[in-house]
């Protein structure tokens, strides 16, 4: 992944879902994101690395 910020329609193509799926995990904490100056969600690509281990550590434990 790059290191520039990604839009909700970016990590949604990336993460092969819905855009309302990534408003959700933001919304629950799952997934970090800032707000830019016109209200739109920033998600660094680091940020996007951590939520994919995290969810690959809690659906897949013993492939640590």
């Amino acid at each position: 992944m790059s290191d520039k910020q990604m839009t909700i329609k970016d990590v949604a193509r990336t993460m092969e879902v819905d855009e309302k799926t990534v408003r959700r995990w933001i919304k629950k904490g799952e997934l970090q994101a800032e707000k830019d100056i016109f209200g739109r969600y920033q998600i660094e690509p680091a940020a996007l690395e951590a939520f994919i281990e995290q969810r690959r550590r809690r659906y897949n434990p013993d492939k640590d």
